[in-house]
């Protein structure tokens, strides 16, 4: 063997250029492991949204007021955690943080069907497990969303993100029309344990996750989570696009709890409407959420001096009202079940849309260090709140009526747009550069 024969060892470009390749692969697969687990979760989450309220009106009978404190129970822990959440995320791994989450999840919601199935199933058990569960999702949320940016950065973020919507909410769908067919099957109960098992399915899809996760900033000796939640808080009361974003989302949140709440008793108690219905009728809201989704991102695109990011933000919220108004003249009967099915098409695509892009836009503009907190803040303020806005949903009844209380309710939503339309953010006309890019 000459000289000549001897292999040449590769090029130092030959190899980096292997490695990026190799570094690519893994990330395109931990990505679709981590879009795939979160949307059997979503999938599992379709289930429970109507099998809860449908275990706490049909099976327990409860009043419109038990109703809103149930509601309350669900939304009330972002109030307490959110902060919190949004510090731990930032000082820890957040894939961590999430694979855990989603595995505590899942055993929490266990003890409803358990407690079902041995005759023990009671309203303050709904409310106690709605309370865990919600606390808990609130930290794996925070963990979740905040991760996203290892995985897709630059200008495959808001790709990323606005597939992720696509997919969450076909899922959606699904399990809502799924969560139909279970209850018809296996009864309103049972049909939880679907979501029991999608929570540890999310979780083994999160431990194969492998590409490496940047570490956390390093932290002052003398930090402590107090002042971390301060900075973050002034980080985001400073900031002049993530600021009016998180008011608006707040603003909209609100009168959607209120409205969502009068809405359920409105259709099984004045519509006579059955689980089933409710279901496919809840289904519609998850077509409209692909459809938001996949049609978002292009028409957030600049197109001339009149259209893009900011302009498609502020039509998507004034659908909302636009879209509930057909509601509240409706009768029993197919035809209206389809009128609605069509008013929550229409509304869930405004408002995917509008969640998948604003979204894109907080964490592109947000600093690194400040993900965590910057999101786990938008939902202490967006989401903190609603159980406030629950209860006051239940006791409006009690004072004006059901029907009078939903006009209320219908109104509130223009409110997220009326604080966007004075923000910077209706000149934004592409989508900002990723901090730190």
């Amino acid at each position: 063997m000459t000289a000549c024969d001897e292999p040449v060892p590769a090029a130092p470009a030959s190899r980096a250029a292997e490695a990026a390749a190799d570094a690519e692969k893994t990330v395109r697969r931990d990505l679709s492991l981590y879009n795939n687990g979160l949307a059997v979760g979503v999938l599992g989450g379709a289930v429970t949204s109507v099998a809860l309220p449908s275990l706490a009106l049909f099976t327990l009978k409860a009043t419109p007021m038990e109703m809103s404190v149930l509601y309350a129970a669900q939304r009330f822990p972002p109030a307490v955690t959110a902060l919190f959440a949004g510090a731990m995320v930032d000082r820890h791994r957040k894939l961590g943080l999430l694979t855990w989450g989603k595995a505590a999840g899942g055993l929490l919601l266990l003890v409803v069907p358990v407690t079902a199935m041995t005759g023990s199933l009671s309203l303050v058990v709904l409310c106690v497990i709605a309370f865990a569960l919600a606390a808990v999702n609130d930290v794996s949320s925070t963990a979740g969303i905040s991760y996203l940016p290892s995985l897709a950065r630059g200008q495959n973020l808001a790709a990323a993100n606005s597939r992720m919507g696509a997919l969450f909410s076909f899922t959606d769908a699904a399990g809502s029309y799924l969560a139909s067919g279970l209850i018809a099957v296996l009864g309103t109960s049972r049909a939880i344990l679907a979501d029991v098992a999608s929570y540890f399915i999310a979780a083994v899809c999160m431990a194969k996750i492998r590409t490496p996760e940047p570490a956390p900033e390093p932290r002052p000796a003398d930090s402590t989570l107090l002042r971390e939640i301060k900075e973050g808080l002034g980080y985001t009361r400073r900031h002049p696009v993530i600021r009016p974003l998180v008011l608006s989302n707040t603003a909209l949140a609100l009168a959607m709890t209120a409205w969502d709440v009068l809405f359920l008793i409105y259709v099984v108690r004045q519509l006579n409407w059955s689980p089933v219905v409710l279901a496919v009728v809840m289904g519609c809201a998850s077509v409209g959420g692909v459809a938001g989704a996949l049609a978002g991102r292009r028409l957030a695109e600049p197109r001339g001096a009149r259209w893009g990011v900011g302009p498609l933000l502020l039509c998507a919220l004034a659908l909302q009202p636009l879209a509930l108004a057909p509601v509240l003249f409706a009768e029993p009967g197919l035809l209206w079940q389809v009128v609605i099915g069509a008013c929550v098409t229409f509304r869930f695509a405004g408002a995917t849309a509008h969640g998948s892009n604003q979204r894109s836009v907080r964490q592109s503009v947000c600093d690194p260090q400040y993900q965590g907190r910057q999101q786990s803040i938008g939902t202490w303020i967006t989401f903190g709140p609603r159980f406030l806005s629950a209860l006051a949903a239940g006791a409006l009844v009690g004072v004006i009526g059901l029907k009078p209380a939903m006009v209320i309710a219908a109104v509130a939503t223009a409110s997220g747009f009326v604080v966007l339309v004075f923000s910077p953010v209706r000149r934004l006309r592409a989508m900002p550069t990723p901090a730190g890019a």
